[in-house]
């Protein structure tokens, strides 16, 4: 017999009486309807408005009088500019193709924010399918799932300052940890703050204040969100990135395409291939950055520019191999300090939060240390990402790439306003220098940060060469005059006697020169490095036995490299054109 209990359809099957049990069969579907006290959602479907963000919350109710395990999706008939995201404040996460059970009568909500880059308003239709809880579903070919968690950016402390670009003055401008203009990345707008004198603190820990960047400013750091990634290939066989929207060829080593991005929480650790082929990135891969010791951080607090010399006003003044952490100053139009050996940059990095500090961090809060490898890879995929300067509208073809900071007086923060340059001696194109050069080239200075906008990390393609603390084993470097200062092996295998190693969590160990073998004989995911083999033309020089330390971009007189891309290796000591980065990882 057949019957047809409320809208699931049941096929019933009896045999003899003898039996004790009758055996049923379910089939068809068991829907879910969907809900939302918004007013403007209608037959599931809500307009948002062009160039604009709204919040949502949707609820799915199983109405059925059996449990069911139910996906949730957008049709895929809208703008690849058009990004749904969730707020994780409740246990609730979207359910994706696999599918989540929802009990009978029971209900879950789900507050999106949806965000429309395109310049037109865009209706978006929501679904669901519903069905036995112990079977697989069918994901419709027009869904999109949900794409991440909404970015949301660890709260700083008091002497932390959020700030905001306030363009018509030209000014930073102090805000609240609160305010919902503070980033917005799907705007490639990151989040900053500042560390100011102590003397003008309190004045700062206000919202509205203007920032005098000159005369106050310590420290500027961003905001890289914790996320997972994958590449894909368009020919199925090389791995150059995904062909966006309006681009009409697939995706060279010479023209790469962008780098598929989502964002997670620290609760989430993906650990698939990182390369898909399919319609639908699922390799997704959580890169080693986020991952500081035994702990998964939500995100972490780069520089915003190399780390410079406090007082220095020459290239010459601003060489220093010493431990002098209260020197530390990072911010634009100020030289880099440079001609500094891997063992006391660490020291000098590892300082800026300890007693004493002039900044007003606090060591219980923050970790300072120098960039790794690993962290500077966090950058790399971000920026080739619809969420980097890669998805900026405002440049097209090769000037997606950063503009390279082509000031041979390390000045940080400068711009050649272009994808390559020659060195020279003078800054054209200041950092705030918001030029629109017109036919897809963007900012003239902007173009020089991560983002293509002054939201983002600067001289990460030319000024100095940038050590990270990547290492070949625990190696010193290559003679008794050119090594590390720390204590290790040299190129000849004799061992010299220098500082002990912190612990390894400040370090990327690596256990040989390939890049597809480098990390403990497998490839190097997330460490920018195989994965970008000759994406721009650039180079990838991995760690060796003679130059066993990693370095990243290029000098200007080294020839123009690409932020992402390009990676080198040296010896470990001072050098006049090796200059370095400050993180800061949250110990909460």
């Amino acid at each position: 017999m057949f019957v047809v209990i409320g809208c699931v359809s049941y096929a019933m099957f009896t045999v003899n009486k003898e039996q004790k049990e009758a055996i049923r069969i379910i089939t068809g579907t068991l829907p879910a309807t969907l809900s939302s006290e918004d007013k403007e959602f209608k037959d599931n479907k809500i307009t948002v408005s062009k160039d604009s963000s709204k919040d949502i919350t949707i609820t799915l109710t199983n109405n059925n009088d059996r449990n069911a395990k139910y996906n949730f999706y957008y049709k895929d008939n809208i703008s690849e500019k058009v990004h749904i995201n969730y707020y994780k404040d409740t246990k609730d996460i979207p359910p994706t193709e696999e599918g989540a059970v929802i009990k009978s009568k029971e209900s879950q909500s789900y507050k999106l924010k949806i965000t429309n880059l395109t310049n037109e308003d865009i209706t978006v239709e929501f679904g669901s399918i519903g069905g036995l809880e112990n079977k697989e579903l069918s994901f419709p070919n027009n869904g999109r799932i949900i794409e991440g968690i909404v970015v949301e950016v660890e709260k700083p402390t008091d002497n932390m300052i959020p700030v905001v670009y306030n363009e018509s003055k030209k000014k930073w401008i102090t805000t609240t940890y609160d305010d919902p203009n503070w980033y917005n990345y799907d705007k490639q707008e990151w989040a900053n703050a500042i560390t100011v004198r102590e003397n003008v603190r309190s004045s700062y820990q206000v919202s509205g204040k203007e920032v005098d960047i000159e005369n106050d400013v310590l420290t500027m750091f961003v905001w890289i969100p914790r996320y997972s990634y994958t590449i894909k290939s368009e020919d199925g066989t090389n791995y150059y990135g995904k062909k966006e929207e309006g681009r009409s060829d697939n995706p060279t080593r010479f023209s790469p395409g962008e780098i598929d991005v989502k964002f997670i929480d620290a609760s989430t650790t993906d650990n698939e291939s990182a390369q898909y082929t399919g319609e639908r990135a699922s390799e997704w891969f959580t890169p080693p950055g986020f991952t500081f010791g035994d702990k998964n951080l939500s995100g972490i607090w780069i520089g915003k520019f190399e780390t410079g010399y406090m007082g220095a006003t020459t290239r010459e003044e601003a060489e220093h191999d010493t431990e002098e952490p209260n020197k530390v100053i990072i911010k634009p139009n100020i030289t880099s300090w440079r001609d500094i050996r891997v063992s006391t940059l660490e020291l000098v990095s590892m300082g800026i939060t300890k007693k004493g500090n002039i900044y007003g961090f606090d060591q219980s809060i923050y970790d300072s240390h120098a960039m790794k490898n690993t962290e500077w890879a966090l950058i790399s995929y971000l920026t080739q990402s619809q969420y980097g300067k890669y998805g900026n509208s405002l440049y097209t073809g090769a000037n997606k790439e950063v503009y390279m900071n082509n000031n041979s007086e390390y000045v940080t923060g400068c711009s050649s306003g272009k994808n390559t340059a020659e060195s020279i001696t003078t800054c054209d194109n200041h950092y705030d220098d918001l030029i629109n050069q017109g036919e897809g080239q963007g900012y003239a200075g902007a173009g020089a940060s991560s983002t293509g906008n002054i939201t983002g990390i600067y001289d990460i393609n030319g000024g100095a060469w940038e050590y990270t603390m990547g290492v070949l084993e625990k190696r010193s470097g290559y003679t008794q005059g050119a090594n590390s200062g720390y204590k290790g092996q040299l190129t000849n295998e004799s061992t010299i006697e220098g500082r002990e190693w912190s612990d390894d969590k400040y370090y990327d160990f690596y256990t040989s020169n390939d890049p597809m073998t480098a990390c403990n004989g497998s490839p190097c995911k997330g460490h920018a490095l195989g994965e970008f083999l000759g994406w721009y033309d650039d180079t990838v020089n991995i760690v060796t036995t003679t130059a066993p330390w990693s370095s990243r971009c290029s000098y200007p007189g080294g020839g123009a490299r690409t932020i992402a891309f390009h990676c080198h290796h040296y010896y470990g000591n001072a050098d006049g054109n090796g200059s370095f980065r400050v993180v800061l990882t949250p110990n909460l």
